[in-house]
């Protein structure tokens, strides 16, 4: 039970802080992309196959792609096609992540994390901010400060955006 939305302020104070403090370790970028996450919100993995494109543009195994999904509405939760999905009840006060599954997605050190997620949901901001991810990307949003790499799509388009994400990987030889 969340009284008068008592996690997602608290949610957002956690993230105001950490960006007025940030992290006095930067990590280094990795030489090559080996391991990768992905955040997303639940709807988009039932209608955008992302983990297919990221495997196959990346030459990963099946194995090296791991996906957190959110549910800013709570209701589809721990369904047989999506079984980690992670809502409001994951989370504590301050942004503290209550759900083992979701802490260890956070501390894997994912040499980049890929942020499909479009809500302005608190929570998934919470996951970026504390995601141990090397390099961190995204679509261009008005507050984009935790990820390295932000592309600004018109519409969003889920192609262009994948297109271009590995145009600049490749440019920055992490391909």
């Amino acid at each position: 039970m969340d009284l008068f939305g008592l996690k997602a302020k608290t949610a957002a104070k956690f993230i105001k802080n950490r960006g007025q403090n940030p992290d006095s370790e930067k990590k280094n970028p990795p030489s090559r992309i080996k391991s990768v996450g992905a955040l997303a919100d639940i709807d988009l993995f039932r209608n955008y196959d992302f983990t297919r494109k990221l495997i196959e543009s990346f030459e990963l195994a099946p194995n090296q792609v791991r996906v957190a999904l959110v549910d800013p509405s709570g209701k589809n939760q721990n369904t047989l096609d999506a079984p980690e999905a992670f809502g409001e009840d994951s989370f504590g006060l301050y942004g503290k992540i209550k759900n083992a599954t979701l802490e260890e997605f956070v501390e894997k050190e994912f040499d980049l994390l890929v942020n499909y997620s479009g809500t302005d949901w608190v929570f998934s901001e919470v996951i970026l901010t504390r995601s141990k991810a090397r390099l961190k990307a995204g679509f261009g949003a008005a507050d984009a400060r935790w990820q390295d790499i932000s592309i600004k799509i018109p519409g969003n388009k889920m192609d262009t955006f994948h297109e271009e994400l590995v145009k600049y990987l490749r440019i920055m030889n992490l391909l």
